[in-house]
């Protein structure tokens, strides 16, 4: 089973809604279907969810080849972009996962967050 996630209107402000689709290139027998909204910790042997903004269950049974599956969920109000180097990245990221007998099928995509000061930001920090 191959999975793609497709992601509407990047990058997205804090507090946005998140939509898009989940494509099932190549389907199979499942349980479920779901989505999950998470700020991530990333490097090329680990990974590990530092914060979980949300997730939702989208289908339930088989899943045919091209399907497409619809989800929107949201960004806190206080998401931070990310922040990559050569080795690691931290930052949202989409990931769909088919809950199936064996391994579960598994896309991952990340989420590109607008940079720069909030108005809140700059009432906090004003510049001299």
């Amino acid at each position: 089973m191959r999975l793609r996630v497709e992601l509407d209107g990047e990058p997205l402000a804090p507090g946005a809604a998140v939509g898009g689709r989940v494509v099932v290139e190549d389907g199979g027998r499942a349980r479920s279907l779901s989505v999950r909204l998470a700020f991530v910790e990333r490097t090329k042997d680990f990974h590990k969810v530092a914060r979980a903004a949300g997730e939702q269950t989208v289908a339930e049974g088989d899943l045919a080849d091209a399907t497409v599956v619809p989800f929107v969920l949201t960004l806190p109000a206080d998401a931070a972009p990310a922040v990559a180097t050569a080795h690691a990245r931290i930052g949202w990221e989409l990931r769909a996962r088919v809950d199936r007998l064996g391994p579960d099928a598994i896309a991952d995509h990340p989420v590109e967050l607008q940079r720069g000061y909030t108005a809140e930001d700059r009432e906090r920090w004003p510049s001299g």
